[in-house]
C-alpha cells in the first residue's frame, strides 16, 4: 500500500493509458482499412502494455519510478507483448475448432488459459524468459505455487471491481485506476516473494513473526 502511495500517479496514468488505447481504436475505426486498423491499434495496445509493465518493474524491483521512466519504455516489451498476443490468440482459435461442438470443454479450456496463463504479465517483466517460452514459464509457476497465488491474486482483482461501482463517474475513473496500479504492485512483489524463496522458507518467516 505505501508503495501505491507514493506513486499514486500511476492510477491517472493507467486511465490515461486506457483513454489512449480507446483513441487509437476510435482512429483506426476511422480508417476504413481493416488490416492497417488492426495493426495500428495492435501496436499502439503492445506499446502501452510494455510501458506500464516497465513502469510497474521499476516500482517492485527498486521501490522507486519517475515519469521520466516513461520515456522509452514503449519498445522494452514490445515484442514479447506481441508476441504472446499472437500466441494467445492462436490458441484460442485451435480451442475454438477443436471445441466447436463441446461447448464445456471449450469453457474448460478457457478457463485453464485463465488460470495458467495468469502470470505471463509477471513473466514478461520480471522474468528472464521471452517469447514462446514465457508460457511454459507462466504455467510452471501457476502449478508450483497456485496456493498463494491464485487466491491472492483472484481477491486483489475484486478491488478494479468495488472502484467502478463508485456512483460519481470522476472519482470511480480515478480509483479503478489506483486500483489498477495497487494490484499490479502487488502481484509483482508476491511473484518476487514466491520466485526467490522456498515455501519452507516463507512459513518460517510468518511464524518467526508471529
Amino acid at each position: 500500500m505505501e508503495l501505491t502511495r507514493r506513486h499514486w500517479w500511476l492510477g491517472p496514468l493507467a486511465v490515461a493509458y486506457v483513454g489512449i488505447f480507446v483513441g487509437a481504436g476510435l482512429f483506426a475505426s476511422n480508417l476504413g482499412i481493416d488490416l492497417l486498423g488492426s495493426f495500428l491499434v495492435t501496436i499502439v495496445m503492445a506499446g502501452l502494455v510494455s510501458s506500464w509493465f516497465v513502469m510497474i518493474g521499476h516500482v517492485v524491483r527498486s521501490g522507486r519510478v519517475t515519469a521520466a521512466d516513461i520515456q522509452g519504455s514503449w519498445f522494452v516489451h514490445l515484442v514479447d507483448v506481441v508476441t504472446f498476443g499472437f500466441l494467445l490468440w492462436a490458441l484460442r482459435e485451435i480451442g475454438a475448432i477443436a471445441f466447436a461442438e463441446l461447448s464445456y470443454v471449450a469453457i474448460v479450456f478457457e478457463l485453464a488459459l485463465l488460470v495458467f496463463l495468469s502470470a505471463v504479465p509477471e513473466q514478461i517483466y520480471l522474468g528472464s524468459e521471452s517469447g514462446a517460452a514465457i508460457f511454459v514459464e507462466s504455467y510452471r509457476f501457476v502449478a508450483a505455487h497456485w496456493v498463494e497465488w491464485l487466491p491472492a491474486t483472484t481477491a486483489l482483482s475484486t478491488l478494479v471491481v468495488a472502484a467502478m461501482q463508485i456512483p460519481f463517474a470522476p472519482l470511480a475513473v480515478v480509483a479503478t485506476g489506483i486500483a489498477f496500479a495497487f494490484i499490479f504492485i502487488s502481484r509483482g512483489l508476491l511473484f518476487l516473494e514466491l520466485t526467490t524463496s522456498s515455501r519452507r522458507a516463507r512459513e518460517f518467516q510468518r511464524r518467526f513473526a508471529g
